[in-house]
């Protein structure tokens, strides 16, 4: 059981492993607005089928309720020079993952407020480690010098966690994992060899993480989402906020006519821009050459045509290495399933990228 707990629905995907391949027993979308996040999970599990369990349940959450951060630490070198053996890595390593949670910790109190028994830091890991100046796969076997570690840490939210975890063991699911969106971009790049910049459109913010080199190089998220496009719509053509949704639908699946299509697209170019702008922003806080690919996915019903993200302005203010492609990350370049009608529909990417981290192919 894959879900993807919003701010306004609980995305789900229900997967069984079988000798021939990976099959989709049920999947959707429920609204969270008039019932807790408890009676929806209950909601949802309804509609597996009778003769089905769950043994595992990998969930994941709004960058507002699940954060990440990056963090460099350096170590001098220690005289005199030396080559580093496998107790000296460990303790080393070990060191560091225990400074970077203190760290990490103050941080995210200093900037947000929010008190440290409200949240828990579920993972800190090293992303990359370079010996003066070259990088490493380890530490042991080369000679001791300036040490730098790039490390990834993830904070959760207790709040939004307990209806999670109450449900999953009222169900007897004991196998409760929660992974943020970044360990999940990491393992898809890394297992098929995908260097980009990528976009998950999520309700109200977007987060952005360039993963290059092997490794994620940088995470951000900006204060723009879906819900700034839906609104748009709503107020733009003076349409109730479920009504400017389904419009929205509509003009994605392509059912409105050409007409209609070009004038909706002369009005969202403001917000594109907008949106490319705040883009275009964060990535130049990442001070690094950008890999040539943009994969855009999520709760992307606005940018259907994803090659107004970044005009050329954008593009020309940004050290990519050349110039990029813009595309959908779509289920299908995650793993193929069998009878899945929205293979090709980017709002379901991040729960097959979930799921990949529990290796369904």
């Amino acid at each position: 059981m894959i879900v993807r707990v919003g701010l306004e629905d609980i995305d789900f995907l229900f997967l069984q492993k079988e000798p021939t391949g990976v099959n989709v027993l049920s999947y959707g979308s429920e609204d969270i607005s008039h019932f807790t996040v408890r009676q929806t999970l209950e909601k949802i599990f309804e509609q597996l089928p009778k003769t089905r369990g769950v043994q595992e349940l990998v969930a994941t959450f709004p960058e507002s309720q699940f954060n990440a951060q990056m963090l460099e630490l350096t170590l001098p070198p220690i005289l005199p020079h030396h080559l580093v053996d496998n107790a000296e890595a460990f303790s080393v390593e070990k060191d560091v993952l225990a400074r970077a949670s203190r760290v990490f910790q103050k941080s995210l109190f200093r900037e947000s407020g929010i008190l440290p028994g409200e949240f828990s830091l579920r993972k800190v890991k090293i992303l990359n480690r370079k010996i003066d100046g070259y990088a490493v796969s380890k530490l042991q076997g080369f000679q001791r010098g300036e040490i730098v570690f790039s490390l990834l840490g993830m904070f959760l939210l207790e709040p939004p966690f307990l209806p999670v975890e109450q449900f999953a063991k009222s169900h007897g699911i004991y196998d409760i994992r929660v992974v943020h969106i970044t360990e999940a971009i990491e393992s898809f790049a890394k297992t098929h060899n995908q260097e980009g910049v990528y976009l998950f459109m999520e309700e109200a913010k977007t987060q952005i993480v360039v993963h290059t080199k092997g490794h994620i190089a940088f995470v951000g998220a900006i204060p723009m989402g879906q819900s700034a496009f839906t609104e748009f719509f709503s107020e733009m053509l003076g349409m109730r906020t479920t009504t400017a949704e389904a419009f929205q639908e509509q003009y994605v699946q392509g059912k409105l006519s050409q007409a209609v299509r070009e004038k909706l697209q002369t009005y969202l170019l403001p917000e594109m821009e907008k949106f490319g702008t705040l883009v275009r922003e964060k990535l130049l806080d990442a001070k690094m050459a950008l890999p040539d690919a943009i994969w855009v996915f999520g709760k992307t019903r606005a940018v259907h045509d994803i090659q107004n993200i970044l005009g050329d302005e954008e593009l020309q203010e940004l050290p990519f290495v050349q110039k990029p492609e813009t595309r959908f990350l779509l289920p299908k370049d995650i793993f193929g399933v069998k009878d899945f009608l929205c293979l090709d529909d980017p709002v379901y990417t991040a729960l097959f990228l979930l799921a990949a981290t529990t290796n369904p192919q």
